[in-house]
């Protein structure tokens, strides 16, 4: 199994990004995902200093992770048309941002639950629109499994691929962990729609890097590997799950001699 280990820069907030990113180029990451953690960052000065620190270190960013993402069910489902036509001008600015630093992906929470559930007929009319501006940039809104939301558990999965065929996913196995949800059952019910992985590990109730817990890393890779996976691994813990960003290499390199073990 081939595939390129990046890391996302949120496992260093709340370290200002660029210099988040700094640390994962000196654990020797050369792939990343990148969170936005505030406006200012995708324009003007700042935007142009994180470009140049891009080039400048040979970065590949994978993706982009919007900080707005804990607000998306009040921004997109708390059924305001206004409000949800406003947000989808909004969410243009990180699809022109991830396009204009060569990001193919945007990731996306969803509906908190909550709150009130739209239906998946309604829901998935909502992210389609969000996804159809996000494709007049050449990018692509993904689907995160996160703990509170709609995709948080398998059954949550299959409904949307239901009401939405197109939909892609970016699997996480500490948000299922974390809701105490089945994260293998989670993985199966994307299938072949999974186009991204956050790779992390969890024991005990906590998230830990890479092969460094409870989980069956070796059964995760299997099943992306029956539906012929071909896109990245991006390491992302939070902060206070790790030591120092020695450790995260180490814990890409465990996870690097695995896949290479599996052909």
């Amino acid at each position: 199994m081939k595939c390129k280990i990046g890391i996302s820069s949120a496992c260093f907030y709340p370290m200002d990004t660029i210099e988040s990113l700094g640390e994962c180029v000196r654990a020797g990451f050369s792939d990343a995902e990148i969170f936005i953690n505030t406006d200012s960052e995708m324009s003007g000065a700042y935007y142009r200093r994180l470009k140049n620190f891009i080039g400048k270190n040979g970065l590949r960013i994978t993706s982009i992770h919007p900080f707005t993402s804990g607000y998306e069910n009040v921004l997109f489902f708390a059924g305001y048309e206004r409000r949800i036509e406003d947000a989808i001008g909004y969410y243009r600015k990180y699809f022109r941002f991830a396009s204009s630093l060569g990001a193919k992906f945007v990731v996306f929470h969803g509906n908190n639950m909550k709150n009130v559930f739209c239906g998946f007929e309604k829901y998935a009319e909502i992210f389609t629109r969000i996804n159809d501006a996000a494709h007049e940039y050449g990018v692509e809104l993904i689907h995160e499994n996160t703990t509170w939301c709609i995709a948080r558990d398998a059954e949550g999965v299959r409904g949307l691929r239901a009401a939405c065929p197109e939909m892609k996913f970016v699997f996480d196995a500490k948000q299922a962990c974390r809701g105490g949800y089945d994260p293998y059952a989670v993985l199966e019910a994307m299938g072949d729609h999974v186009v991204h992985v956050h790779i992390n590990d969890w024991a005990d109730g906590s998230c830990r890097p890479p092969c460094m817990g409870a989980l069956d890393t070796g059964r995760i890779l299997d099943r992306l590997g029956e539906v012929n996976y071909a896109g990245d691994m991006v390491v992302e813990v939070y902060r206070e799950n790790f030591t120092d960003a020695s450790q995260l290499a180490e814990a890409a390199g465990m996870l690097r001699i695995m896949m290479e073990s599996k052909g």
